[in-house]
């Protein structure tokens, strides 16, 4: 209940200030009612929330324990689904509701690089949290990427990777939990090598429209030169 009167509370006016459009939505219906871990950049302290409201969903979420300080701010972020971490030192405790919450099939958002930081995910920066939540669970991996930090009046795309299956015959695995944690992270910065759809087809609109010029442009080339021939012959 709190969760639905915050989102209906916060999605008029994060809409309007923060625009953030989805990009590649298609992919999160390949899952077909599967659960999913969400695996995402973090540059700011609105993604958790955006998340939320562009996608339409409550997920659990995992955020500093610091947060949680406030007596009235942790109990909203409690109702919101979050977790509290303790970035230097995880609990088994969060772990645990972590992996409870999957099994309860409730999906999981997670920031792999554990604190705001910059759009691309660098080599080192992320933790292997989220393979090892996916592998030990089975659950797929949706990756997604802001592609500029949420900052008002600014557009903002929120692009949404195909999911990424685990090998869960591998989950004693260490070299695979790299593996796979690196693959994430690969697909995540691939992520923003993508060319923006709105770019592309103006381009296209751009193309034709050449094209069309020039096909103009040989007509007329074409008629003056028979006109022209014409001309001659009469003189001949």
């Amino acid at each position: 209940m709190i969760f639905l009167i915050s989102i209906a509370v916060l999605f008029l006016p994060c809409t309007i200030l923060f625009p953030v459009f989805k990009v590649g939505k298609r992919n999160l219906k390949k899952l077909k009612g599967q659960n999913y871990i969400i695996s995402c950049n973090h540059t700011s302290n609105l993604d958790p929330i955006m998340l939320d409201i562009r996608l339409c969903k409550k997920h659990v979420i995992l955020a500093k324990k610091e947060l949680f300080k406030h007596k009235f701010f942790g109990w909203w972020l409690k109702h919101l689904g979050a977790i509290p971490v303790d970035r230097k030192n995880v609990e088994p405790q969060s772990v645990k509701q972590v992996f409870s919450a999957l099994n309860k099939n409730k999906p999981v958002m997670i920031f792999p690089q554990g604190t705001r930081a910059t759009v691309r995910v660098e080599d080192g920066a992320a933790k292997e949290g989220v393979a090892m939540f996916s592998i030990r669970t089975g659950t797929p991996v949706v990756p997604m990427m802001f592609d500029r930090k949420i900052r008002i009046f600014h557009r903002t795309r929120l692009i949404i990777g195909e999911p990424i299956y685990p090998d869960t015959t591998r989950k004693k695995d260490k070299e695979y939990l790299d593996e796979f944690s690196n693959l994430i992270i690969e697909k995540m910065n691939a992520l923003l090598d993508m060319p923006n759809p709105k770019q592309v087809k103006r381009q296209q609109r751009e193309e034709k429209r050449a094209q069309k010029l020039a096909r103009k442009q040989q007509k007329a080339e074409l008629k003056l030169a028979r006109k022209q021939a014409k001309k001659n012959k009469k003189i001949a």
